[in-house]
């Protein structure tokens, strides 16, 4: 009984949502919403209804086509899940963005390189690609942006030698944090909130500066997201759909072409180009973090490296190694982001000295984080072979395999060992 009452509960969700769809849909009702002003609430609860309702059905063509992220000694999950929900997040965005009409020129080349990011990464979910053929897609994808968009960062102006600084630190923008996302998403519900983060404060940015199409565009993959995360999110058990590179690569590229493509301050080009840096702090910390890290113990071996090495040294993975539970350390970045995201909002209307405080508060922020990492490390056992004695513990607990639930047995022993041999 207590099944068929749940069933029917089930179903009658399922056609309640199915027809408030159909009835945003309507032309007369997308018309009232743009009359009444209401144009980025017509897009956000349209772009959430698509991917909420898609969802499911990606989860069971990617179990039928048996496209599932199977558990392994890298991975955290525990057990195989499927990989579409980039596919629902990209159909609600891109129909969002198609039903309200509104597509600046830039714009359009972005959308059309993201389905490039997209269909790259949907490929290499279903049957895997080499690092270095994502890694030139995705540059192929980043210049074709600026080209055929005229969309690149202005770091340096009015100098003929300009464009030699502004073209390869676009690249290094829109290919780091396109691949920064995809490392994120190792935590149930991680890169899809943190999307959602970035996606309204710079909606919110878009809408201060008089950018609505910008603005626009943001709440689109804001509610894309937010209709996926009732699968990918849950309290109290995983997720039963993840993103996939599909969805985490295309997310990354799309909220990455989207600092680009507006001016994020009226007051201040330092600003401009500040408060977006701010908003995207976090992963641009991790980004640099595990660069400059490997490099430190040797494990870059190439420009292809930080692709082909998913190693555990991520700031979710440590957060884990320190102690925390999985949805605890996702709060917890979420928390980050948001103060970031805060302090951009903060400065966008000051001078270039509030934007260097701006970043010198971010600093001050990730600095403790990064003194929290390396206490955690002591506590935990260290990994380094102490001078003179013999035996001392040889653990890399940043890089080393553990099982989903070993997080806690692994910090145990390595202390146990530590504590033994000191």
């Amino acid at each position: 009984m207590t099944n068929l009452t749940a069933t029917t509960t089930l179903t009658w969700k399922k056609a309640f949502l199915m027809a408030a769809l159909a009835l945003q849909a309507l032309p007369m009702v997308r018309a009232f919403y743009f009359e009444a002003g209401m144009r980025w609430q017509y897009i956000l609860l349209f772009s959430f209804l698509v991917a909420y309702m898609v969802s499911p059905l990606c989860a069971g063509l990617a179990r039928r086509l048996n496209v599932m992220d199977r558990p392994d000694l890298r991975k955290i999950h525990d057990r195989a899940t499927p990989l579409f929900g980039g596919v629902a997040v990209f159909v609600a965005l891109n129909a969002a963005l198609l039903m309200n009409g509104v597509l600046l020129p830039g714009m359009g080349v972005l959308m059309a390189a993201g389905a490039v990011i997209f269909v790259t990464g949907l490929v290499d979910d279903v049957c895997g690609l080499s690092p270095r053929t994502r890694l030139l897609i995705q540059l192929g994808a980043s210049l074709l942006v600026m080209t055929w968009g005229g969309l690149h960062l202005t770091v340096a102006v009015g100098e003929a030698w300009s464009l030699w600084i502004n073209v390869p630190l676009t690249l290094l923008w829109l290919v780091g944090l396109t691949n920064a996302m995809n490392f994120f998403d190792g935590i149930d519900g991680l890169a899809a909130g943190l999307s959602i983060i970035t996606s309204l404060f710079l909606g919110i940015l878009a809408f201060k500066t008089n950018q609505p199409a910008l603005g626009w565009l943001a709440v689109a993959i804001a509610g894309s997201c937010l209709g996926f995360m009732p699968y990918n999110f849950l309290l109290g058990r995983s997720a039963v759909l993840f993103l996939g590179d599909a969805g985490s690569t295309y997310l990354g590229f799309m909220l990455a072409g989207l600092a680009v493509l507006g001016e994020w301050s009226t007051t201040s080009h330092f600003v401009s180009l500040t408060a977006p840096v701010l908003i995207f702090g976090v992963l641009i910390f991790d980004m640099v973090y595990i660069t400059l890290s490997r490099i430190k113990n040797r494990r870059m071996r190439n420009v292809f490296a930080p692709l082909a090495t998913p190693g555990r040294d991520h700031l979710h993975h440590r957060l884990l190694v320190m102690g925390f539970a999985r949805k605890e350390a996702a709060f917890a970045i979420f928390t980050i982001a948001v103060c970031l995201g805060v302090s951009a909002l903060i400065i966008m209307d000051g001078q270039p000295e509030d934007a260097l405080l701006g970043l010198l508060q971010a600093g001050l922020l990730l600095a403790v984080i990064v003194a929290l990492m390396w206490k955690g490390r002591v506590v935990s056992g260290g990994n380094r072979p102490r001078p003179g004695v013999r035996n001392s513990p040889q653990y890399d607990l940043w890089h080393a395999p553990m099982r989903p639930l070993d997080v806690d047995a692994a910090v145990q022993g390595a202390r146990r060992s530590w504590e033994r041999t000191h």
